[in-house]
């Protein structure tokens, strides 16, 4: 696609409810239209968590594309594109960078980007969809009780562009959502090569109580899959088991 048009706001309530407003007012958007600020006064992440951003320290970003070619039960590769474009370019500042499912970017055992995917459906296909993150960049201190956030600058000291990252993530982002039009199961093993303890014995907690198991595999819907201690192939939505930190 052309270079995608970027738009910044010194503060706004959030990014994703400004494009997802601005559709349901009938404003005609084009396919990579980004807005970004360096202030949401009501940052909201998934299930209406709320996201601490210290103004004019993080990127605080949405994009918008129009995937109308993209099945409902198949537009968990568009989830997979971003996650990959954010760990890909934290990867050129630093290392040990994972995708805790389905879509938070982890640092080790730390929070360092959050991702809000929102749709908008034309029957059984996708109208639009406004991807919104929040990467903690050159933030030094956390005041939430968010119980493991870590920053950019927090790992290796330094200070980075906030715009300079945009625009590599926005790169990464198109250049994988292509590979998901052409080719979704190589994008699919980068995602899954990804995946925080993916493979390894690990603590989950289900509405059963806790148990050990291993992640398998996630499928074209975003339905992860533990297999546990007894052998059983558990099967679950977004927000059905808990990861033990």
């Amino acid at each position: 696609m052309s270079k995608p048009e970027i738009h910044y706001l010194e503060s706004c309530t959030s990014t994703n409810r400004l494009l997802l407003e601005a559709l349901k007012n009938g404003e005609e958007l084009p396919d990579g239209y980004t807005v970004y600020t360096s202030y949401q006064s009501r940052g909201y992440g998934q299930v209406g968590n709320s996201w601490e951003s210290e103004g004019g320290k993080n990127l605080l970003f949405s994009l918008l594309i129009h995937p109308t070619q993209v099945h409902a039960l198949e537009q968990f590769f568009i989830s997979e594109a971003i996650a990959l474009a954010i760990a890909e370019y934290l990867d050129t500042e630093t290392d040990d960078i994972s995708v805790k499912w389905p879509n938070d970017i982890y640092w080790s055992e730390k929070k360092i980007c959050g991702i809000l995917i929102e749709n908008n459906l034309r029957g059984a296909y996708l109208k639009d969809c406004v991807i919104g993150a929040g990467l903690n960049i050159n933030q030094e201190e956390f005041k939430s009780n968010a119980p493991n956030p870590v920053s950019l600058k927090n790992i290796t000291g330094n200070t980075y562009s906030i715009e300079d990252a945009l625009q590599q993530i926005l790169t990464n982002f198109f250049t994988l959502l292509e590979l998901g039009h052409t080719d979704k199961n190589t994008l699919h093993t980068r995602y899954i090569e990804r995946l925080f303890r993916y493979g390894a014995p690990a603590r989950y907690m289900d509405e059963k109580g806790h148990f050990i198991g291993r992640i398998t595999d996630v499928e074209p819907d975003g339905h992860l899959h533990i297999k546990d201690s007894d052998g059983y192939d558990r099967r679950y939505a977004f927000k059905e088991v808990s990861y033990i930190l």
